[in-house]
């Protein structure tokens, strides 16, 4: 799956050599790098960035938007149900 780096104060992200803060340091991933992971556990997920396979902590991943699309077009049909239901509801009453 694809996700975004999103750090906290816009740094990079460290990629490490296996699942702990304290392994060894394989590369830093600049902030908004799109990246293809699988998931190890709640904490990491595993990458690879410029041909180094490692562990980045899921907690500064965020889901790339552009994996999905049609996120604007389904906005648009949610937001014209709501109002049709709107409209409904106080016709009902």
């Amino acid at each position: 799956m694809k996700m975004k780096v999103r750090t906290a104060n816009g740094g990079p992200l460290n990629l490490r050599e296996s699942t702990s803060t304290s392994s060894a340091l394989l590369a830093t991933i600049p902030n908004y790098t799109v990246l293809e992971v699988s998931i190890v556990n709640n904490s990491w997920y595993k990458t690879t960035y410029n041909n180094k396979t490692g562990y980045v902590m899921s907690k500064y991943l965020v889901s790339d938007s552009s994996d999905s699309p049609n996120r604007e077009k389904l906005q648009a049909i949610y937001d014209s149900l709501k109002e049709a239901l709107n409209l409904i509801e106080k016709a009902l009453q």
